[in-house]
C-alpha cells in the first residue's frame, strides 16, 4: 500500500505507474491550458524585449513620394497635355501656385529620448502579466490534482466492490458445496441448493458490473491525465489526510492580489500619454518641386525634436481613474466573499469528517456482528439446524451495510481532497 499525502510529491524516478502521483503528473505533463500558460510565459518575455526598444531605441524608415499634377496647357494657342508642366500661364487644371509636382525621398532616423519612466511602466504590466501566467499554472496544476484524486477514488471503489464480490462468491462457492453434501444425505432440501446458485449468479453479474465500472472510470481517468492507454490495470491504494497549512500565500488569494495589481500598472500605461513626448528626428534624401537635371542638386538632410503633451482631453484621465478604482473594488469584493466562502467550505468539509468517522465506527461494528452470525449461521447449517434462507437474508443485509461502509470511506477521501484543496 502507498502512502500518499495531497501536497506532499514523490521524485519522479519512485513514482510507480500505477500512483495516485503519477496519474496527477501525466495530467500536470499533458494539460494543454499548462502548455499554454507556459507559453504566454516566453512571449512576455519577448514583450519586455521589444518595449524596451519601443521607448530606447532609434528607429530608421525609407520613405518616400512621387506627386504628379497634371494639366491641359493653351499657351501660345496650342492645346497639349502636360504631365510635369513649368511655366505655364493658360491651362486647364489645378492652380500651379498651389498645388504643383513633386519628389521625395530618403532616410528619417527618430529616437525617443526622457523616455525611461515611461518604460519601466510598461515593463512592469508584463512582469506583472509573468506574475499572473505563474499562479495561474499553480492554480491549474492545483485543480487538476483535485480532479484526477476524486476520479481515482471512483476508481478504487469499485476495485474495493469488486473484491468484496469475489469473497462473497467464494463463502458462497464453499456453502454451496457443504449445502450439496447435506442435501444428499436429506438433511436440507434440494431447493437450498437451487438458492445458492441463484445467489452466486447475482453476484457474479454484480462483479461484471463492478468490473465495466472500474474499466469505465479508469478510461475517464486515462482521458483526463492525457494518457494513450486503454488496458486495465490495478491502481495502488492511498491514504489521503487533512492537510494543515498555515501559510498566508495562498495562490487563490495571489490570484486577486495580482488581479488588484494588474488594474493599477494599466491605468499607469494609460497615463503614460499625459506624460510630456520628446522625439529626436534627423532626415536626408531628396526633394524637389520639379522633375528635371537640376532635380538631383536638391538632396540635403535636416533635424530637429518634435514635442507633444496632452493637455486636456476633456477629463478623460479622470474618467479612466473613475473605472479602475471601480474595478479594484469588485476585485476586492470578490476577494472578501472568497476569503468567506472558503472557512464556510472548510468548516463544512471538517464537521462532515466527524460524522463520517462516527457512522464509519457503527458500520465497522455493525459489520463485525454480522461476520459473527454468519459464523454462527454456518455452523447451525452444517448441523441441519438453519434454512438456507435465513442465511442469504443475513448475508444479504452484510452486503448492503459493506457497500455502505465502502461508500462512506470513498466519500471520506473525497472530503479530505475538498478540503485540501481548499486549504491550500
Amino acid at each position: 500500500m502507498i502512502l500518499i499525502i495531497i501536497g506532499s510529491r514523490v521524485c519522479p524516478q519512485s513514482v510507480s505507474p500505477h500512483s495516485l502521483d503519477y496519474y496527477i503528473e501525466q495530467a500536470q505533463n499533458n494539460s494543454p491550458l499548462i502548455g499554454d500558460y507556459n507559453n504566454q510565459q516566453t512571449v512576455s518575455k519577448y514583450e519586455q524585449q521589444r518595449l524596451k526598444v519601443f521607448y530606447t531605441q532609434s528607429k530608421l524608415e525609407l520613405d518616400g513620394n512621387l506627386l504628379f499634377v497634371p494639366i491641359v496647357s493653351k499657351d501660345n494657342g496650342n492645346v497639349r497635355f502636360e504631365l510635369t508642366p513649368q511655366n505655364t500661364t493658360s491651362y486647364y487644371g489645378y492652380d500651379q501656385g498651389i498645388s504643383s509636382g513633386s519628389l521625395q525621398a530618403g532616410l528619417l532616423l527618430t529616437k525617443p529620448i526622457f523616455a525611461n519612466s515611461s518604460l519601466k511602466v510598461a515593463q512592469q504590466q508584463e512582469f506583472v502579466t509573468t506574475d499572473i501566467n505563474k499562479n495561474n499554472i499553480k492554480l491549474q496544476k492545483h485543480d487538476l490534482q483535485r480532479l484526477v484524486t476524486d476520479q481515482y477514488i471512483l476508481c478504487l471503489l469499485d476495485r474495493q466492490k469488486i473484491a468484496f464480490t469475489d469473497s462473497l462468491l467464494q463463502i458462497l462457492d464453499k456453502q454451496g458445496k457443504i449445502v450439496h453434501k447435506l442435501s444428499q444425505a436429506s438433511i436440507m432440501k434440494q431447493s437450498d441448493c437451487k438458492l445458492i446458485e441463484i445467489e452466486m449468479d447475482d453476484y457474479t453479474e454484480l462483479r461484471k458490473s463492478c468490473e465495466q465500472s472500474y474499466h469505465t472510470h479508469l478510461l475517464d481517468l486515462n482521458i483526463l491525465c492525457g494518457i494513450k492507454d486503454t488496458t486495465t490495470v490495478m491502481l495502488d491504494d492511498i491514504k489521503l489526510y487533512p492537510k494543515i497549512n498555515n501559510s498566508e500565500n495562498s495562490p487563490f488569494i495571489e490570484k486577486y492580489k495580482l488581479d488588484s495589481l494588474n488594474l493599477i500598472i494599466h491605468q499607469g500605461i494609460s497615463e503614460i500619454q499625459y506624460k510630456p513626448r520628446i522625439n529626436l528626428f534627423v532626415d536626408g534624401g531628396l526633394r524637389a518641386s520639379q522633375y528635371s537635371l537640376s532635380t538631383f542638386n536638391h538632396f540635403g538632410m535636416s533635424a530637429g525634436v518634435t514635442f507633444a503633451w496632452t493637455i486636456f482631453d476633456g477629463r478623460q484621465r479622470k474618467i479612466t481613474r473613475n473605472q479602475t478604482k471601480t474595478e479594484l473594488n469588485t476585485v476586492s469584493l470578490y476577494r472578501e466573499n472568497f476569503i468567506l466562502q472558503n472557512d464556510l467550505r472548510k468548516n463544512q468539509y471538517l464537521s462532515e469528517l466527524k460524522g463520517d468517522d462516527e457512522r464509519g465506527s457503527i458500520l465497522q461494528k455493525q459489520l463485525e456482528l454480522y461476520d459473527q452470525v454468519l459464523s454462527d449461521y454456518n455452523k447451525e447449517i452444517q448441523n441441519g439446524q438453519l434454512s438456507i434462507i435465513d442465511y442469504i437474508t443475513v448475508l444479504k443485509n452484510k452486503t448492503q451495510a459493506t457497500e455502505n461502509y465502502y461508500l462512506l470511506k470513498a466519500n471520506r477521501l473525497l472530503l479530505i481532497n475538498a478540503f485540501n484543496y481548499y486549504n491550500w
